[in-house]
């Protein structure tokens, strides 16, 4: 039977809900009281397994690249389904049954094996046709997932166990239906591609920050029962809705050198609350740290996403760029939980602890300023090509602002981070005639930075031709 394919655009409000449905699962699972009450004084080794089975299926895509190079009769969202439902059956069975700790073990882990499986069957979908849009729509799923884990948590047992085996089942229900509905519009192989270059320093700053994240965290996890399931939700909608006000303002995506920035100046603020409020406000003070959480992981996704969509391997790149912030997570998890059982009185100075990373960050920034990656048009077989998708964005651009044809030469390599100097080395002018041409290229265009001239371009659409 042959099934009606539409364009990804009318299936938008459909794959929303799905993500949305994703979400929600992972916000009940790490961050409602009730799927670990079984447990008892386990809760937070439950979820440090699950954590731990997010990061073993991103490190197995990063090193089996091929995984995900499935297109017909693909197993991985039934691989996806086996792993996420002991997870929620087991919790139904406490009920009713004695379960053993290591079973609770085995199902937090796999479910975190397959939530990592979900989360990167979904940029399948994105990379079909959402485009500009992903960063918008990969925040408001996040908002409504707060709406449905808001929900879930007032759910009475065991239907709250029942959240748990169908919100994922439905995430990937959707996932199956958007996929073979949408009309497949994936590169032809030879076709020049747009690769990016991560530098390591991102890697880097990204595993401090998860370790960051991974306190705030566990203070939140080991004070659940004490925190309004509202409050948590109002967090996530918050560090959402930063991100989604900002994809619309820059057309596409927050790029995500700004987004290291902003976060690193809103958790100074958090970690001070935290180290000298005390503790009658520890948990508000958690609640904004978790909301930066949810900015800066959705910021990291989004440009993953956009970044990856023109290479052969994409989900390798996204496993590769997204490993790192769980990674963080679990080593501050680990830390916090040895520092608690050896001397709780020790526990006191982890905020003072999370401040000293926060400066060394912040002097990182000073002496070695953040990146934004690089870009090169390159082919499936790592050749240079005379024109990919980038080379074409900025020949749209120089149209569209009606640049001379040596203005649109320099627009091109100041869009890959070039400064004045290299450019006049490179094109054999002076550095005086390279800045007066960048002068005019800012005053057409109507900007003031570099920064701003890299967006315009990144935000050009065009077809490849």
């Amino acid at each position: 039977m042959k099934v009606k394919k539409a364009h990804v655009r009318t299936m938008l409000p459909v794959a929303s809900a799905g993500f949305a449905s994703f979400w929600a699962w992972f916000y009940l699972v790490l961050l409602s009281p009730y799927p670990a009450s079984h447990a008892g004084d386990l809760s937070l080794a439950l979820k440090l397994a699950f954590l731990v089975g997010v990061l073993a299926v991103l490190l197995l895509v990063y090193l089996k690249r091929d995984l995900f190079g499935r297109t017909e009769h693909d197993p991985l969202p039934w691989a996806a389904a086996l792993l996420s439902l002991p997870l929620g059956l087991l919790n139904l069975a406490a009920h009713y049954l004695a379960v053993p700790p290591a079973a609770f073990f085995a199902a937090w882990f796999l479910g975190g094996c397959g939530f990592s499986l979900v989360f990167l069957l979904w940029p399948k979908v994105f990379m079909v046709g959402w485009q500009k849009d992903v960063g918008a729509y990969l925040s408001a799923s996040a908002l409504a997932g707060a709406v449905i884990y808001l929900f879930a948590c007032e759910l009475r047992p065991p239907y709250g166990d029942v959240a748990l085996v169908l919100l994922p089942l439905a995430s990937l229900a959707v996932l199956h239906y958007v996929r073979t509905h949408i009309v497949d519009s994936e590169q032809e192989p030879e076709a020049p591609l747009e690769q990016t270059r991560l530098f390591p320093l991102t890697g880097f700053t990204v595993a401090v920050f998860g370790a960051l994240f991974g306190i705030a965290l566990y203070l939140l996890c080991a004070n659940l029962d004490a925190v309004d399931p509202l409050a948590i939700a109002a967090a996530i909608a918050c560090g959402a809705g930063l991100h989604l006000a900002l994809s619309v303002l820059v057309k596409r995506y927050v790029p995500f050198g700004t987004a290291e920035k902003v976060a690193l100046l809103l958790l100074v603020v958090g970690f001070l609350g935290l180290a000298f409020l005390g503790p009658g406000l520890m948990l508000a003070c958690c609640l904004f740290i978790v909301g930066v959480y949810v900015y800066l992981d959705f910021s990291n996704m989004s440009a993953l996403v956009g970044f990856a969509s023109g290479h052969p391997s994409p989900f390798w790149r996204i496993a590769r760029g997204q490993l790192v912030l769980p990674a963080g997570m679990i080593v501050s998890w680990v830390a916090c939980m040895a520092i608690e059982r050896t001397d709780p009185s020790l526990f006191a100075y982890v905020p003072y602890l999370a401040l000293g990373l926060l400066l060394a960050l912040a002097l990182l920034a000073a002496f070695v300023p953040f990146k934004d990656n690089t870009f090169a048009d390159k082919t499936v077989k790592a050749e240079i090509a005379e024109g990919g998708y980038f080379k074409q964005r900025c020949n749209q651009a120089a149209q569209t602002y009606k640049l001379s044809n040596r203005e649109g030469e320099i627009l091109y390599y100041l869009a890959k981070g070039r400064n004045a100097q290299f450019i006049a080395d490179e094109l054999n002018i002076s550095a005086y005639t390279a800045k007066t041409h960048v002068y005019h290229i800012y005053q057409k265009m109507g900007i003031n930075s570099q920064q701003e001239l890299i967006s315009i371009v990144d935000s050009t659409e065009v077809v490849y031709q």
